[in-house]
């Protein structure tokens, strides 16, 4: 008995995290033209996004059915365990909404479904935190208190390279698209209040890259120490390392993490797109 952590692939933890802290994964499905596929079942992201770069069709995504996370929460609360579901923002995604329907069906047993209030690397650092407790021992209220703290001060910058893919998934409308790729327009977009939403519109690569890095800087101030970093990309490893050495040239004891941005979130976003993951994870635990 203990508690046990669930999460859906949209945190994109290493499978080695999730075996080391025993957490359970339920993936979202990505549709793309005649194919289907659970996003947790793939780890190596360049293929899919080389065909998104050569393709018309634009890709759908879709949360896990309830029934996929009653598997789920049956299997672990059968031995009396007590079960923390934490997901991407349900105002990205109706996953929270499956989650909590599942959690339902199952009386008598001990679960709590947050919503994130973000996805990618800022939730990934909210269930890899909420992992290291429970494996610790740490108590369901002691673990959700943490949780609350990371969702109250995550933050995520996404870099756009190009907005065609904006349009396509109909953020903005084709005459836009076009003059703003004429005009070489790299749109900042951040995370706010679980909706993902643009900062700012930049002219030109390295300026825009510059500006993110400012956004950061504004987030970070002299507090870098308290807080976990990440640089993030969609099949751009480049881009993300330019930026990982600004960030070092600013905060030069700091490590970022670096990590890939699977098909949920990168057909949004577009092959190309790079960001900066900010979580505080002190406070009083």
């Amino acid at each position: 008995m203990g508690v046990k952590i669930v999460t859906d692939s949209t945190a994109y933890l290493d499978p080695a995290i999730l075996e080391k802290y025993q957490i359970s994964e339920v993936s979202l499905t990505v549709n793309f033209g005649a194919h289907s596929f659970l996003e947790g079942t793939v780890k190596d992201y360049h293929p899919f996004y080389q065909e998104l770069r050569s393709s018309k069709i634009f890709p759908t995504t879709s949360q896990p059915a309830a029934g996929d996370f009653l598997e789920t929460y049956r299997r672990l609360t059968e031995d009396g365990s007590s079960v923390i579901s934490i997901h991407i923002s349900g105002k990205l995604s109706g996953t929270v909404r499956s989650a909590l329907t599942a959690a339902g069906m199952l009386e008598g047993r001990d679960m709590s479904v947050v919503d994130s209030m973000n996805t990618a690397a800022p939730l990934g650092y909210m269930v890899e935190e909420a992992g290291k407790m429970a494996l610790s021992g740490k108590s369901k209220e002691e673990i959700l208190a943490k949780v609350e703290y990371m969702r109250q001060n995550s933050h995520l910058l996404i870099l756009v390279d190009t907005l065609e893919y904006l349009r396509r998934g109909g953020r903005i409308g084709g005459a836009a698209a076009l003059l703003g790729n004429l005009l070489q327009v790299k749109p900042l977009l951040h995370l706010e209040n679980g909706v993902i939403d643009v900062l700012t519109k930049v002219r030109t690569r390295d300026k825009a890259v510059r500006q993110l890095v400012e956004e950061a800087e504004k987030i970070l101030g002299h507090d870098w120490e308290h807080a976990r970093i990440g640089v993030l990309h969609v099949d751009h490893p480049a881009g993300a390392e330019q930026i990982r050495n600004l960030l070092k040239e600013k905060y030069p004891f700091i490590n970022p993490d670096f990590a890939q941005v699977g098909p949920v979130l990168g057909s949004h976003t577009g092959p190309g797109a790079t960001g900066i993951a900010i979580s505080r994870v002190d406070g009083p635990f």
